[in-house]
């Protein structure tokens, strides 16, 4: 499936389907003329896919191998990266491509928005959490001591070019941690996409998913790129769930810690009286299903890492409460406030 996001510096695809690592250069538009390409991956993607979109590209293609994991998304492997592109005369009509999950995809995403002021770069994604998620809207961000995505740039790429066939080798770590950011989806659009959720996710309409994800994505992203409005409604379970990332210092998965903020945010909307107990009901069963816990932490560790949430303006941090299956809304609450609606 192809799908087409107007974003400001023009539009882009976000195409689908199976056995495009091998298509992604003419997919991309990449390699053209006389311009080149260098391919940033992971420790754990590289023996399983980096030969196979090599082989797509002309010999001796520039390509840098990372480790794997949240603390590679680091200001200082940024630099070594920037300056490793300098060195092997990577220039301004260059593309980087981002062949990964997540991590992979903010760390490249965002060392190709600052080399030379801003190079194309093209998602590959790897991972069922960058399919439907990360890799799509122009996010690009490392961490910093003070806390996640601190420093960051909305840059969309020139493409997205999703193989679905890398899925298949995906741990199942790796594939719950998307299972996450798809029940967020389920809980923001209901429709389709939840009913999936409830039957099961797997390989007869995972495609499906994908594609559903996408377009609602896109809408949002078409309606408030630069994150002002609307778009806020994607944080559902992230401000909570960034923070007990913090408390876990990374041990637990992105994924894994957004569906605890969903299930720490169902509990205190249904609380407050803005959630329908049989919609909660719902929600519950399907965090149950898919096997995620409580959050182990108390709310005061939690909360002592929302000080440095980058959603925060004007003293508010703008949560995003359910008041039923596929209705969301957006509430700016102070630090105490928020407290008070969790407790």
């Amino acid at each position: 499936m192809r799908t087409v996001i107007n974003a400001s510096g023009g539009a882009y695809p976000v195409i689908t389907g199976h056995g495009l690592l091998k298509e992604l250069p003419a997919l991309a538009g990449v390699c053209r003329g006389n311009t080149k390409a260098a391919v940033f991956t992971d420790d754990n993607v590289a023996p399983l896919y980096l030969d196979t979109l090599l082989s797509a590209l002309p010999e001796g293609t520039l390509h840098y191998v990372v480790p794997h994991g949240e603390k590679s998304k680091n200001w200082a492997l940024a630099g070594e990266l920037l300056e490793k592109l300098a060195g092997d005369g990577f220039c301004r009509d260059d593309t980087v491509i981002a062949l990964g999950g997540g991590v992979v995809g903010d760390l490249a995403g965002f060392v190709a928005s600052v080399y030379m002021r801003g190079v194309p770069y093209v998602q590959a994604p790897t991972t069922l959490l960058a399919a439907i998620d990360s890799s799509v809207g122009g996010k690009t961000a490392v961490d910093l001591k003070a806390g996640k995505n601190l420093a960051g740039r909305i840059y969309p790429p020139r493409a997205v070019v999703c193989d679905l066939d890398t899925l298949s080798t995906l741990p199942k770590a790796e594939w719950k941690c998307g299972i996450g950011e798809a029940l967020k989806y389920a809980v923001l659009t209901g429709g389709e996409i939840f009913d999936i959720m409830e039957k099961g996710l797997d390989e007869s309409n995972t495609e499906r998913l994908v594609d559903l994800a996408v377009d609602y994505k896109r809408r949002i992203v078409e309606a408030d790129e630069n994150e002002g409005g609307i778009r806020r409604l994607l944080n559902l379970g992230h401000t909570v769930g960034h923070a007990i990332e913090a408390e876990s210092a990374m041990g637990f998965p992105h994924g894994v810690c957004v569906a605890m903020g969903i299930k720490v945010i169902a509990r205190a909307s249904v609380k407050a009286g803005f959630l329908p107990k049989e919609d909660y009901l719902r929600i519950s069963a399907l965090l149950q299903k898919y096997g995620f816990s409580d959050c182990p932490y108390s709310l005061a560790s939690v909360m002592e890492h929302t000080v440095h949430d980058k959603k925060i303006a004007d003293g508010k941090l703008n949560a995003v409460v359910i008041r039923g299956i596929g209705n969301c809304d957006i509430l700016p609450m102070t630090a105490d406030e928020l407290k008070g609606f969790l407790s």
